[in-house]
């Protein structure tokens, strides 16, 4: 009876233990509250992020094309000119005399080239026959002078050496007879053809001279070449400048943001495509203007010219300035989700709600959108933790709110 009694005993106990071990263990068990979003296909455009530089091909180095020292400075720094706008000037003296030189060669030329041209004067032939006249009457006299004393030597009447004096005579009387018959030959029949364009060759080259003197005097006043703004001044009054080196910096009232394209990318991008650049906290609308069709060398990318379509104040662009660039690729339709709810522990991934616990789906990133990306790995009416997601891990019970 005893042993009977003992038995119910440890029975109701052991019944009783039970009981409260249930109890227990449903008191210890906790449900994390989280906040979900369903997931659907959605659309959303998608575009090519890079980093771009302010500036580009914008901005105009300014030089002259000869050297000599600064006269006058006419602007400074930050200064908006206006297409035609005086910049510098240089000391011109030198270059004057250069010009002046040049243009005397040339008259000199021309007159040479229309005396070839036109031919001899009537006084320059008259000239020239009074010429051959008084060489021919010295040549009778010689040849005269010579008969008689080739005669007069055959009598023994004179030295061989006389009459050699006298030949001597007679062939510089005949040289000079021949000579003027010759000049006058040639203003009476006129220049030769050769002779013509030999004249007119050194008149082409002293008119090339004096022109290329003209246009260094007038290079030595540097003026801007379109409406824009000063970036910086690189020479000072009374300085030497040295020809081709930059005296000014001038960028185009454009402002451009130059970015290096991928060889991939660049086949994605056309001219006129839109994009936006974001520069410090301001955030504008821009196009494609401009794709260079050759890689750099050095870095492999290809460049291409984002034009600001809605100019930011001048005070906040700054050439050579850092900038992001979002160039518009199209749209693309799959699963979106904010950027905030990714997690990563070497893979990513993010936590949907299923019978009331979380569940761990990895996930392959895609295109963004400001803050979202499309993923592979998720789909339509999945609930997606969107708050509370570092509270949990996989196989939690969670609450929804």
């Amino acid at each position: 009876m005893k042993k009977i009694l003992v038995t119910c005993l440890i029975l109701i106990n052991l019944i009783t233990l039970s009981g409260c071990s249930e109890n227990n263990s449903k008191a210890d068990i906790k449900i994390y509250p989280v906040k979900t979003v369903e997931l659907k296909d959605e659309r959303y455009p998608v575009s090519l992020e890079y980093e771009g530089l302010t500036g580009g091909s914008e901005v105009r180095k300014l030089s002259f094309k000869s050297s000599a020292k600064v006269s006058k400075i006419y602007i400074s720094k930050g200064q908006h000119v206006q297409k035609g706008d005086k910049l510098v000037d240089l000391d011109k003296t030198d270059l004057n005399f250069a010009m002046e030189g040049s243009k005397s060669q040339m008259d000199a030329a021309s007159a040479q080239y229309n005396k070839a041209v036109n031919g001899a004067q009537a006084e320059d032939i008259n000239k020239a026959q009074i010429s051959v006249k008084n060489a021919q009457d010295n040549y009778n006299y010689c040849k005269d002078l010579y008969d008689k004393n080739v005669s007069l030597f055959e009598m023994h009447a004179v030295t061989q050496q006389q009459v050699n004096d006298i030949k001597i005579k007679l062939d510089g009387s005949e040289s000079e007879l021949n000579g003027a018959k010759e000049t006058l030959k040639q203003l009476q029949n006129g220049t030769r053809e050769e002779d013509k364009q030999a004249a007119l060759a050194q008149l082409n080259a002293a008119k090339a001279d004096y022109e290329s003197k003209f246009n260094l005097l007038q290079d030595a006043s540097l003026t801007a070449d379109v409406d824009g703004y000063v970036v910086d001044i690189l020479c000072k009054e009374g300085e030497m400048q040295s020809a081709g080196y930059p005296a000014v910096l001038i960028r185009s009232e454009n402002q451009v943001v130059t970015v290096g394209l991928s060889d991939e990318d660049v086949k994605k991008i056309q001219l006129g495509i839109k994009a936006q650049v974001k520069i410090d906290d301001i955030t504008t609308d821009a196009e494609v203007m401009n794709i260079v069709q050759m890689a750099d060398s050095k870095s492999g990318t290809y460049s291409a010219e984002i034009k600001l379509l809605n100019p930011i104040d001048n005070s906040k662009f700054y050439i050579g300035q850092s900038t992001k660039v979002y160039i518009n690729e199209g749209e693309m339709n799959g699963i979106w989700i904010p950027i905030s709810t990714i997690l990563n522990d070497g893979q990513d991934y993010v936590y949907v709600v299923e019978d009331g616990r979380a569940v761990r789906k990895n996930i392959t990133l895609g295109q963004t959108n400001e803050s979202q990306v499309c993923v592979e790995g998720l789909k339509s009416g999945d609930n997606l933790v969107n708050e509370g997601m570092k509270n949990i891990k996989a196989g939690y019970q969670v609450s929804v709110n």
